[in-house]
């Protein structure tokens, strides 16, 4: 059985937790933090949707797998506070018209799993006016990461508290550094932390009706624990995680702009601020390092679906079996392409 340490404790680093232990690894996993998933991970309430390009690329390839991926686990998880609501992505402005009707065309995904909506339609399946045309994900929606990330984790041997230093020390047949920005600790890798911070507001009578997650630039998602999540900033040019007020301002402002009477009258009740990294060509950064020594970062936004697929690469790659993922995103994903 081999033994593999996991540096990092968030998505990357329990989703690769989970797969390794599925396939009979033994991982073990030492989270800096007191808590897994201490950082970006650790928001209550994330979206699920694959990065919509206008053309099918390796790197849609990659997210498109991943969404099928994920669909897949969560059907199978409990205590994730799953929830395939739905997606509809606005198009709130002529590019992302041309966008998303071209990706309609190009994905050749079936109308079950993707299809085009014009505003009544999509006003029927929010529950509420929507004034524009749409792309429509029905299986998109939303999950806990924070609770994803503890399910991954689940009969996993985990360290708390502990920082590595030395990854020369650690006693294991493969290593992976799932860290986030901690991965520059150990090599030298284009990183940068980008700031988001989400806002949780108090539904109205209005907001209530809302079935589906909206997308626009921000999003919202339908009421869970008697708050809709909305989303969310993003700032290169901060490098802490404390909760702004304008910010909260300002994601309700971005709601407001696209569907005026949903924004109306909601109340913050709450927001969480954290550091996502990522990498220049705004792309997962997964594979071998050195001898022994892998690693999954840089998944921005969308690491609820891409953590899982490079944990599946890296499990491959770890223990010899048949890769996953194409040559060519396997190519786009490597720390090689720096």
């Amino acid at each position: 059985m081999k033994r593999v340490v996991i540096i990092g404790g968030g998505l990357a680093g329990t989703a690769c937790a989970y797969v390794l232990k599925q396939a009979g690894a033994e991982p073990v996993i030492y989270e800096a933090g007191a808590e897994l998933a201490p950082g970006a991970s650790g928001n209550p309430v994330g979206l699920y949707n694959p990065r919509l390009s206008a053309f099918r690329t390796p790197e849609s390839d990659f997210y498109a797998g991943a969404f099928a991926l994920a669909l897949r686990v969560f059907e199978g998880l409990n205590d994730i506070d799953w929830n395939p609501c739905g997606a509809l992505h606005l198009m709130t402005d002529e590019k992302r018209q041309k966008r998303f009707e071209q990706a309609a065309q190009s994905w050749g995904w079936p109308p079950e799993n993707m299809r085009l909506l014009n505003a009544g339609e999509a006003s029927e399946v929010a529950g509420i006016e929507i004034k524009y045309d749409a792309l429509y994900l029905p299986q998109s929606g939303t999950v806990s990461p924070k609770k994803l990330c503890e399910r991954y984790a689940q009969g996993v041997e985990v360290h708390l508290n502990k920082k590595i230093d030395d990854i020369a020390e650690l006693k294991a047949d493969a290593v992976i550094v799932a860290g986030g920005m901690g991965v520059k600790d150990f090599f030298d890798l284009p990183l940068k932390a980008v700031r988001g911070q989400i806002t949780q507001a108090k539904p109205t009578e209005i907001s209530k009706r809302l079935k589906c997650c909206l997308c626009y630039g921000g999003y919202v998602t339908p009421v869970s624990g008697n708050v809709h999540t909305v989303g969310a900033t993003f700032q290169r040019w901060l490098d802490h995680s404390d909760v702004m007020p304008q910010d909260d301002a300002d994601n309700i402002k971005a709601l407001a702009a696209v569907v005026p009477e949903l924004a109306q009258g909601m109340e913050v009740t709450g927001g969480r601020a954290a550091l996502r990294t990522t990498a220049p060509d705004h792309f997962p950064v997964v594979g071998k390092l050195k001898d022994n020594v892998y690693v999954s970062t840089a998944h921005g936004s969308h690491g609820i679906l891409s953590a899982l697929a490079a944990a599946h690469l890296l499990a491959d790659m770890i223990l010899g079996r048949p890769l996953s993922l194409p040559g060519d995103v396997v190519g786009r994903l490597s720390p090689g392409r720096f």
